[in-house]
């Protein structure tokens, strides 16, 4: 078989058009340099099949670009998916306690700790006054500001906890949504494989939910598996449920069956998860709001009032939620004669007023006195939100250091694409030449060389 005569226009155009395309890549890569989630392309250059030219050998036909490819790393893809599901989690995690905190206006004039020392120094002053009635009255309303600081303590954590499993409401539909997005994408790129088509944009886009959904909870991921017709669609579980199976996409709820990292383990953890959370806080603070109303009422109901009549109950309370029910005896507070100060009922006796100050001193709260057990839970909550803080920073460096890394293989450096523009424009204009001159060739040959036999 012959070469044609039209064979080196033919290569040199092979030639113009795959450095074209390679433009165009590079050209790509700088108009995306700076989108989220962008993978930078190359355009992969390869001889095209050689044409036997007996006895000679084979000869070359030129260049041709076999597939535009995503530079990507699925290693550090792995690794920094992994530590973006800590992270998520530890950002939930710290939010909370740090609400946690902020509640508890510790140390400041409004805090627990301040409003037990003027409790007990209200029974003090008592002691050295007990029929004087506006003595009685200070205490009293001392009681009543104690009673309201458990009261707002208690309602404030409660509110973090209903607004964290609001929260978790909201993540979860965030979930299902990039569900239904993830399984959309698996549709469109299964399209484009099927006709030959490399779609690099579209896993890009597919990439970047990825990353999203592995900051809200623990992301597996896999290549769809069992059916010939895969064609680059995944597979997405979280928290060990199914999300999404190739093109379909499944609406998930809680609780998952193993959710163990992102941003809703953390919101769960915040509730009633690991480190004593919430939940964990409004049990002890429970307990030292029994402790304090069972103490006072027993001490109290020994002691006799101003009338001579033995106390009644000096505060009130409802068992299984003590420190939002935590309350001065409606009574007592409409009058304060109604304290039982006295131990024998004779004028000026203040012993009972006195027992009642000691309580102060006494171990009724895990071995603990009251005034202790709150400074341990106080010190729990700034030492658990502390390491929330500590997991957090920790974190964060690990993902910014994954992430650059990924930037370095994967990101568009603008230096090494105006390299490549010229590279490939140099190639470009060289083809460009070796088609002209195959062209002054061919001209000279058809028109210029003289007819014979004429």
């Amino acid at each position: 078989m012959g070469i044609s005569t039209f064979m080196g226009l033919e290569t040199a155009l092979r030639g113009i058009l795959a450095h074209q395309r390679a433009l165009d890549t590079t050209g790509h890569n700088i108009a995306n340099a700076s989108t989220v989630g962008y993978t930078r392309q190359t355009a992969d250059l390869v001889t095209t099949p050689a044409l036997a030219d007996p006895p000679h050998g084979l000869l070359g036909t030129g260049v041709d670009v076999q597939q535009y490819t995503r530079v990507r790393d699925n290693f550090i893809d792995i690794q920094l998916h992994a530590q973006t599901m800590r992270k998520g989690y530890a950002e939930a995690q710290q939010d909370g306690l740090n609400q946690v905190e902020l509640s508890l206006s510790e140390p400041s004039d409004t805090g627990l700790s301040s409003l037990f020392g003027k409790y007990w120094a209200a029974w003090q002053n008592l002691a050295n006054a007990p029929e004087d009635l506006a003595t009685r009255q200070s205490l009293v309303q001392t009681a009543a500001t104690l009673a309201n600081g458990f009261n707002s303590l208690s309602s404030q954590l409660t509110t973090i906890q209903a607004q964290t499993t609001q929260e978790q409401t909201l993540t979860v539909a965030q979930v299902n949504s990039i569900g239904s997005q993830i399984a959309a994408l698996n549709g469109s790129i299964k399209a484009a494989n099927l006709v030959g088509q490399q779609p690099n944009d579209l896993l890009d886009r597919r990439d970047v939910l990825i990353d999203q959904l592995s900051t809200l909870g623990n992301v597996s991921v896999a290549t769809t598996a069992g059916t010939p017709g895969a064609l680059g669609a995944i597979d997405v579980t979280i928290g060990g449920t199914t999300l999404v199976s190739d093109i379909t996409a499944t609406n998930v709820s809680l609780p998952l069956s193993s959710l163990t990292s992102g941003k809703l383990a953390g919101l769960q953890a915040v509730i009633d998860g690991i480190g004593d959370p919430v939940t964990g806080y409004l049990t002890k603070l429970n307990a030292l709001a029994a402790a304090l109303a069972s103490s006072t009422n027993t001490q109290h109901a020994l002691g006799t009032d101003l009338n001579g009549n033995p106390g009644g109950a000096f505060f009130t309370v409802t068992n299984g939620s003590e420190a939002a029910t935590l309350a001065v005896a409606p009574a007592v507070l409409a009058d304060p004669s109604l304290v039982a100060a006295s131990a024998s009922g004779t004028a000026g006796d203040a012993s009972n007023a006195l027992a009642i100050a000691d309580i102060q001193r006494s171990a009724l709260v895990a071995g603990a006195t009251i005034d202790t057990a709150y400074s341990q839970l106080v010190t729990q909550i700034g030492s658990d939100s502390q390491q929330a803080t500590q997991t957090l920073a920790n974190s964060s460096s690990l993902v910014d250091a994954l992430t650059n890394r990924r930037q370095s293989v994967s990101g568009v450096s603008l230096d090494e694409e105006m390299a490549d523009l010229v590279r490939f424009q140099r190639g470009f204009q060289a083809s460009a030449r070796a088609l002209s001159a195959m062209d002054q060739m061919i001209d000279e040959l058809i028109n210029r060389t003289g007819r014979v036999g004429l």
